[in-house]
């Protein structure tokens, strides 16, 4: 160990290294909502009616989601070091606190994308330590460790200077990362217990509107309801000038689709439909949505 140099006031305070709190403490909540959330889904009987395996199923989907990003969140906030005169004091995601003494470090090498980060190991076979360039009082970890850490440290300092890392944090790249992040891989978490829970919903709350059928035409749909989310079947499809395009699929074959469609489609002009209250509620407000509702029956002007 080097000597601390005369007329420098020797540190006795621990200083900690990790990045900022903030991030993963945001992170954290939104997790937590996220299986509130979920706990939610699992109680509401009135907004899934009869459908019981969609309420479970679509339950425990989002409590399994918040719960991993929960445990994310709490291995970033409880990951640091603390850096002590003679000691590191290290935590690395769940595992318990491990205590780095000089001369214990045996190897440090360059950790993630851009070798931002460095890994301690000990001669215990342990994960001594994880710390990232960027972090706060980084400089003082990288004193600790060319004071008692000076082979390994050594050895790192000649390796990193043969790769390509960065010098600087990348902070418009990474705000652009997690924003998009955010918008599309959290949408698209979201998009299975959100399809099955609209469907289940609309099964239990049926409302009736008159629209004025334009014409219509069999095709094919893929299912989005709970009753088989990608499935394939026969449909007639209705444009109607004050609905938008609604879709019937019940009792829809491929043998009669046509027949049935070229009925409406020939004697064009207002008629009732049983729809579901969430798809119709979202043909409504958000017409831009590509979305077409689905009938569950149909019946002449009142």
């Amino acid at each position: 160990m080097q000597q601390q140099p005369e007329g420098v006031e020797r540190r006795t305070e621990p200083v900690t290294v990790r990045g900022a709190v903030w991030k993963p403490v945001a992170w954290t909540i939104a997790a937590a909502a996220v299986m509130v959330l979920g706990v939610r889904m699992a109680f509401a009987v009135e907004f899934y009616g009869d459908a019981v395996f969609t309420r479970v199923a679509a339950s425990a989907f989002t409590i399994g989601i918040g719960f991993g990003a929960v445990v994310f969140g709490t291995l970033r906030l409880r990951t640091r070091v603390r850096v002590f005169p003679d000691r590191l004091e290290a935590v690395v995601g769940l595992g318990r606190k491990d205590v780095v003494l000089p001369g214990d470090v045996v190897v440090i090498r360059p950790t993630g994308a851009g070798h931002v980060g460095i890994g301690g190991v000990t001669g215990r076979r342990r994960r001594g330590f994880v710390a990232n360039r960027f972090d706060r009082h980084y400089d003082v970890l990288a004193d600790w460790l060319r004071d008692n850490a000076a082979g390994p440290w050594a050895s790192y300092q000649d390796l990193l200077g043969k790769l390509t890392h960065l010098t600087r944090p990348r902070v418009a790249y990474d705000l652009v990362t997690r924003v998009l992040a955010f918008v599309v891989l959290v949408p698209s978490l979201a998009l299975l217990p959100a399809l099955v829970s609209l469907g289940a919903y609309d099964d239990a709350h049926i409302r009736t509107t008159s629209c004025t059928v334009e014409s219509a035409a069999g095709g094919i749909v893929s299912n989005r309801s709970s009753r088989g989310i990608g499935s394939s079947h026969s449909a007639v499809f209705f444009e109607t000038n004050d609905c938008g395009q609604l879709t019937f699929d019940r009792g829809i074959s491929y043998d009669n689709r046509d027949e049935i469609a070229r009925h409406y489609d020939e004697a064009p002009g207002p008629y009732t439909f049983e729809v579901g209250a969430a798809s119709f509620w979202i043909r409504e407000n958000m017409p831009w949505v590509p979305f077409s509702p689905e009938v569950y029956s149909i019946g002449s002007p009142r």
